[in-house]
Parts: structure tokens; C-alpha cells; sequence
């Protein structure tokens, strides 16, 4: 998306940031480091660190999953949208292993919400102001990321899973024509919802999601446009 840096390895597996995932964080966390309150950005440093984890482990259950079903992972992306996971290898024309590797994101982030819920329920961590505020901040953005990464549109996982299961009834691609379609639609909801005219999972309007808006438009036009190239000549 923009110039990106490798930040580490995890068993060989090279990890970048892109410069758009700066920008995330930054709004993600803004609200947290205004007014000087030494505790509030106490819960800011920590839910965003929490949240990089969080992006992180929903990309390696990717490499890991396409890994066991014989597709090689390249390296992992941090960036606007959360993240990427690229392939050395070619993606399994089956429909099953693909949206295994697609489904296997999303589950992770419900696995964190489910257990940062447990943790804020624990008497020792509702308790503590501090601790209970970062869980229950991070079973909500695990929640969301959930919700988020399941709706089906480029590049996200509910998009690449759909366009799996709907190549099994379709051409490849039509399939990609018709998520590339929905993903449009659903640019268009969140440029709505960014331009303060609604809400969607308590989140109303602001630069975030409009910046959202703009990069789900662009990834999803692009897929249209490349829905009639072979297969290896496509993005995402």
C-alpha cells in the first residue's frame, strides 16, 4: 500500500509494517493520549500493543493454516486494512483449503475475543480499572475485527471465501466479479457511515472510516478490473 519495512522474523517468516498501518494505530489510539491522563494512556499503550498482537495472530493463523495444506507463506504485511499474508506458492485451486486459510483469520480474532471476555469477568481482572479497561477494549476490537474481516469483500476474508464457494457454481471470474461487486457496495456503506449519516457496531463517522471506505473502493475495483486475468495475473 505505501513504503513498508520488515520489523522481524517469526520462524523465518519475515513480518513488514506499511506506512498506512502507522496511520492506523495513530487513529485507533488518539483518543487516549489527549488531555494528559497518565492512566488513560496507560490503557492507550497497551491496548494498541494489544491490538498489534491481536492484527498479528489473525495473519500468522493464516500462515499457518495455508502451511499444514501445502501452500507456502511468503510474508506478513502489517497495514491500513490490519494485515496481509502472502504466498511464495500458488493457492490450492480446491475450494475448501482456500477458505480453510481465509476462515482461519477470523476464527482467531473470535478465539481472543472469547477469551479476553473470560479474562474480564475474572474478579482479580474486573477489579482493576487499568486491566479491566484493556480487556474489555480488546475482546471489543477482537470482536469487531471478527465481524469486520467476515464481510465479504477484497481483500478480506470473508471476500476470498465467498469468491472460493462461489467458483465452485461459477467461473473464476464471475465469482470475482460478483464479490468485487459487493465489496463496491460495502465501500459505499462505510463512506456513508464515515460521512457521520449512520452507525454500524457503535462506530459512527470519522477520518478512519472513510479511510477505510477509500482503500476497500480501490482494492475492490481493482479485483473487477482484473476478474477476466488468468488466475496468477489477479490481485489478492
Amino acid at each position: 500500500m505505501g513504503a513498508k519495512f520488515e520489523i522481524g522474523r517469526i520462524r523465518g517468516l519475515p513480518v513488514f509494517i506499511d506506512a498506512s498501518f502507522i496511520i492506523l494505530i495513530v487513529l485507533w489510539g488518539q483518543n487516549y493520549f489527549v488531555g494528559g491522563n497518565t492512566a488513560r494512556m496507560s490503557i492507550g499503550f497497551l491496548v494498541i500493543v494489544g491490538l498489534a498482537l491481536s492484527i498479528l495472530l489473525h495473519e500468522l493463523a493464516h500462515a499457518v493454516v495455508g502451511h499444514r495444506l501445502g501452500v507456502a507463506p511468503s510474508h506478513i504485511e502489517l497495514n491500513g486494512l490490519g494485515g496481509l499474508c502472502y504466498w511464495a506458492s500458488a493457492m490450492r485451486p480446491e475450494a475448501w483449503p482456500r477458505i480453510a486459510i481465509s476462515l482461519a483469520g477470523p476464527a482467531t480474532n473470535l478465539l481472543l475475543y472469547v477469551l479476553f471476555t473470560l479474562l474480564g469477568e475474572m474478579p482479580v481482572v474486573s477489579s482493576h480499572r487499568l486491566v479491566f479497561a484493556v480487556t474489555d477494549t480488546l475482546a471489543w476490537a477482537n470482536g469487531w475485527m471478527f465481524a469486520f474481516n467476515m464481510l465479504p469483500a477484497f481483500p478480506l476474508d470473508g471476500g476470498k471465501a465467498l469468491e472460493a464457494l462461489l467458483g465452485k457454481l461459477l467461473s473464476s471470474g464471475n465469482a470475482r466479479l460478483v464479490v468485487g461487486a459487493i465489496g463496491l457496495v460495502i465501500a459505499a456503506g462505510c463512506a456513508y457511515i464515515g460521512l457521520g449519516l449512520g452507525t454500524i457496531f457503535g462506530i459512527g463517522g470519522g477520518t478512519w472510516m472513510l479511510l477505510l471506505a477509500f482503500m476497500l473502493g480501490l482494492e475492490n475495483f481493482m479485483a473487477i478490473q482484473s476478474a477476466s486475468n488468468p488466475p496468477w495475473q489477479r490481485r489478492n
